[in-house]
């Protein structure tokens, strides 16, 4: 198989892509520190559809809070990988994490060899 990397971008804004430990604990640690950055009940301009003019759907839900808190989790994750295994350490796993209402999303994956 050789080595190459592979590059995860996610295509959305309110859903993330991200290496940490898969421990319980942390996980819920995790999402307490989101809550607390960017809480779901704060004010929102993106929110207030009296005021928001762009980018409107049919049925737009409030999701002012997820759009911040993926600013802290971010787009794209890069992992190498040799002979099939990935490069990652110990403790470390890749996560999806859904920051609004679940619904099908897409990820964009790119295969560079080395």
């Amino acid at each position: 198989m050789g080595k190459f990397r592979f590059t995860a971008l996610i295509q959305h804004t309110t859903f993330s892509v991200i290496i940490n430990e898969n421990e319980p604990l942390l996980i819920k640690d995790v999402q307490h520190f989101l809550e607390r950055s960017a809480p779901k009940d704060a004010y929102y301009g993106h929110n207030d559809f009296e005021l928001r003019t762009v980018s409107m759907r049919p049925n737009e839900c409030p999701n002012g809070h997820a759009h911040c808190q993926h600013l802290i989790l971010g787009t794209s994750e890069i992992v190498p990988v040799i002979d099939g295994n990935p490069l990652l350490g110990e403790f470390q796993r890749v996560f999806l994490v859904e920051l609004d209402e679940p619904k099908p999303r897409q990820i964009a994956i790119q295969v560079m060899g080395l």
